[in-house]
């Protein structure tokens, strides 16, 4: 065997390894943005329930936001800007969990978010309000809210 069909082998191992190199690197990489989206994913998630345990677990904030859900016509102007913002931060979570399509196509989990959050008169007076100038950014997400709102209206109002 000459020096040229060494350098020949030579070359054609070396394309071999630089590629199975580069399969395992994108291997790598697709495994660590998969960690990455669970990861955002978990802390995403620890937020929105942080969020829902300040919340109830402040007499004060509780007490307002049963207010506001239950008898949104009785708020102050100053009451009804503290549950605003309460409110848009909740929907701002759900809007990132609409965003990042956790489940996929499977809108089951939003299904059960919008109901809870449209569940009470209080809460749909403020989807009337604010909800929807909020929701517009994202208008297959505000069709969806606008679905469930409609749903409950017509069961609250024969």
């Amino acid at each position: 065997m000459d020096w040229e069909q060494v350098t020949i082998i030579a070359q054609i191992a070396t394309g071999i390894a630089t590629l199975a190199v580069a399969v395992f690197l994108a291997s790598q990489l697709r495994i660590q943005h998969k960690d990455s989206e669970r990861d955002f994913a978990f802390a995403f998630e620890n937020r929105q329930q942080d969020l829902l345990m300040s919340i109830f677990t402040d007499d004060s904030t509780s007490d307002l936001y049963w207010e506001a859900t239950t008898n949104w016509d009785t708020l102050s102007a100053k009451e009804e800007n503290r549950y605003r913002g309460i409110q848009q931060q909740l929907y701002l979570t759900i809007w990132t969990s609409w965003r990042l399509r956790r489940d996929g196509d499977n809108l089951d989990r939003q299904g059960a978010q919008w109901r809870q959050m449209l569940q009470y008169s209080g809460q749909r007076r403020f989807y009337e309000k604010y909800g929807r100038e909020i929701l517009q950014r994202e208008p297959a997400l505000l069709n969806f809210a606008e679905n469930v709102y409609q749903e409950l209206e017509a069961e609250q109002n024969p």
